[in-house]
């Protein structure tokens, strides 16, 4: 039978020693991936925690993340006193170059003021935990990360506040 131009003997003989086998380089990678996810170093979640005059306020998000990926950021609130007008507002530089996929439940009001993006809902009742969930996605070009608060109002207001930050590995 005819060989292909090109292909000789050498090529179809069994490989022998370590050309037999795959690299263990790609084994020692793999592992120090491994290692380097179970340490954290790879993204790990954070709650950031404020109170003050009753109500207190809870972040959940990534304190570490990769750039191009999906996370979710979860703001709770629960307060001793009535809350006529609920307003979440999350500092713009939080946000940069991130694009914001959803969130729910949906303010009644959306509104950018004050170098903060700012979310009307109704009012809540003393001692009613509020959920509020927003899934985001981090856009390449970020890195470093980004720092800024998380406010929450009673109309204008200020209930409680929060700083946060995020860091992004390329």
């Amino acid at each position: 039978m005819a060989r292909p131009d090109g292909i000789d003997e050498r090529h179809i003989q069994p490989a022998e020693g370590w050309q037999r086998h795959a690299s263990p380089l790609s084994l020692v990678v793999f592992g120090v991936v491994i290692v380097l996810a179970l340490t954290g170093m790879l993204g790990h979640e954070r709650e950031w925690n404020a109170e003050s005059g009753g109500a207190a306020l809870t972040v959940h998000m990534p304190e570490l993340i990769r750039n191009g990926e999906f996370f979710e950021m979860r703001i709770t609130l629960e307060s001793d006193e009535p809350i006529g007008e609920l307003v979440v507002g999350i500092d713009q530089a939080i946000w940069e170059d991130m694009t914001v996929n959803t969130l729910i439940p949906a303010p009644t009001e959306e509104s950018s003021e004050g170098g903060e993006f700012r979310f009307t809902f109704a009012e809540l009742p003393a001692s009613t935990p509020f959920l509020l969930k927003i899934d985001l996605q981090v856009n390449p070009d970020i890195l470093g990360g980004n720092e800024g608060s998380v406010t929450v109002y009673d109309g204008e207001r200020v209930l409680v506040e929060a700083g946060v930050g995020i860091g992004v590995l390329p």
